[in-house]
């Protein structure tokens, strides 16, 4: 005979499906109120999430809070359970929840006459809160939360639902917390020294939040150039995130731990490249999208002895840009700094291993040839003789960067070297080419200046003959090309 708990528990979960469509519109009335009521606040608010309790979580909540035992109706469940919908306002800094609270206190204040201690607001008389309450509220953890009970007042019946009010450093915690320890029903022999490691990860991530509203509340005393700083530093705070995630899992996969930290930043510019390098209005927004792809990650899934696989064969709109990413995948399996870069990468981006490689190459290209001072081109050439030019210069790279195969061409120190050479060969062409029929007779000479001056800038060797056949060829030209001073060891080695 099954037990009365659970036909009580599936009769609340048929319930609250039969309910679900119009939570959901509930769901959708409250965010846009809050949306609108924040939206003019300087805060720090940022952003706002609205979700309707689902069935598995409920059934949990039943069983945990034994609510089977206080409640002999779902209806009288329905009444008292305090989440049926959850509200989390999103705020940049630890500081901003306490501002964000007294900002909902000041406007809360019409009190509602059926119900003790709670407060609407006058826009919308549907919509009240439980301002009774002191608040931060105590966790059982121990630590400080600002929860605000609500209701949603109608004709049909009304919805309790509750308010959070989280920072993104408590965000990205509690959801940590709430997996590994409140939510980790696994009998744990040192569950105390979980707990207290975990304690310890809270503190550093205040401090954390600390020193980063310093350096916010540097940067709004000062001119709006100092944006460009506050990004690099966050920047950096991203990256580390990222590297302490993976250095871990590298750890325990392969015993040993190696330097990967560039690949981190520039996988930060690449994943966070719509917040990074934005202008200030939208940047906040975006870097909470951000940190939700970090916080997302699945350790789980990360094995740095499996090897990558791709749903089908990568596309690409460029010749250049399927060199490139050919080569990368012809190795990718073979080679660890290619492995390891994409293993990042796709972790944070797990949707789809070719759509992503896809992007981020087409993204990288489209970094250095954006970057190209082609404009000057356009005096000796027609529009389309200097994309031909441009497109062949870009060609000849993409084979350059077969053959240095280094990680480190995706790094930004290294990619604005690369596009200063780039840029070099292009300004020799312009003050030496001046016709497209002499472009073709003579490219060969400029494609050999960049692989001689990318291969120098990688210590790596360079061809003898070439280096004599390209000396040889700007004297019969009588081309004004300046010689890389380092190329004397290369004619000395002749």
């Amino acid at each position: 005979m099954e037990l009365k708990l659970f036909s009580f528990i599936e009769d609340v979960l048929q319930a609250l499906q039969d309910l679900k469509p119009r939570l959901e519109v509930i769901s959708e009335e409250i965010e846009g109120f809050f949306e609108d009521l924040l939206a003019a606040t300087d805060r720090g608010y940022i952003n706002i999430n609205t979700r309707v309790k689902t069935q598995k979580s409920l059934k949990e909540k039943i069983i945990r809070n034994h609510y089977y035992q206080k409640y002999e109706t779902k209806e009288a469940l329905f009444e008292n359970v305090p989440d049926i919908i959850g509200v989390r306002l999103e705020c940049r800094f630890i500081e901003d929840e306490t501002d964000i609270y007294k900002f909902l206190k000041k406007y809360f204040n019409e009190k509602n006459e059926l119900y003790e201690g709670y407060f609407s607001h006058n826009s919308n008389q549907n919509i009240i809160l439980k301002m009774c309450d002191k608040q931060p509220q105590e966790q059982k953890n121990g630590m400080k939360i600002f929860r605000i009970d609500g209701k949603y007042l109608s004709a049909d019946g009304n919805v309790n639902f509750e308010i959070q009010i989280k920072s993104l450093v408590n965000i990205f915690w509690s959801e940590i917390e709430h997996k590994v320890i409140y939510k980790n029903y696994n009998y744990v022999i040192a569950d105390r020294f979980y707990k207290d490691i975990m304690k310890s990860i809270k503190n550093s991530l205040t401090t954390i939040d600390q020193q980063l509203l310093l350096i916010s509340n540097q940067f709004n005393e000062t001119e709006e150039e100092s944006y460009e700083a506050q990004e690099k530093h966050l920047e950096a705070v991203l990256s580390k995130f990222i590297y302490d995630i993976f250095a871990k899992k590298m750890k325990e996969s392969i015993g040993v731990l190696v330097d990967f930290r560039k690949s981190c930043e520039a996988i930060v510019r690449y994943v966070f490249r719509d917040a990074l390098g934005n202008n200030i209005d939208t940047y906040d927004k975006n870097l909470v999208v951000g940190f939700e792809k970090v916080r997302k990650i699945n350790q789980d899934a990360i094995d740095f002895r499996e090897s990558i696989k791709f749903e089908k064969q990568p596309v690409f709109k460029e010749h250049y840009e399927s060199i490139i990413g050919n080569h990368i995948i012809e190795g990718i399996n073979d080679e660890f700094q290619w492995n390891l870069f994409f293993r990042i990468l796709f972790a944070i981006e797990p949707e789809n291993n070719v759509g992503d490689f896809e992007s981020f190459v087409s993204y990288y290209m489209e970094t250095l040839y954006s970057r190209l001072s082609t404009t000057k081109l356009n005096a000796n050439f027609t529009k389309e003789e200097t994309k031909l030019i441009t497109d062949t210069v870009m060609l000849q790279y993409a084979d350059l960067f077969t053959q240095i195969n280094s990680v480190e061409l995706f790094y930004e120190p290294i990619r604005l070297q690369v596009i200063k050479h780039i840029n070099g060969v292009i300004d020799t062409i312009y003050r030496n080419v001046l016709t497209y029929e002499q472009w073709e007779k003579e490219k060969d000479i400029y494609l050999d200046y960049l692989e001689i001056r990318l291969f120098m800038m990688f210590n790596l060797d360079v061809d003898s003959d070439k280096v004599l056949t390209f000396l040889d060829r700007i004297r019969a030209t009588k081309s004004n090309i300046e010689v890389p001073k380092g190329m004397v060891k290369y004619i000395y080695s002749l």
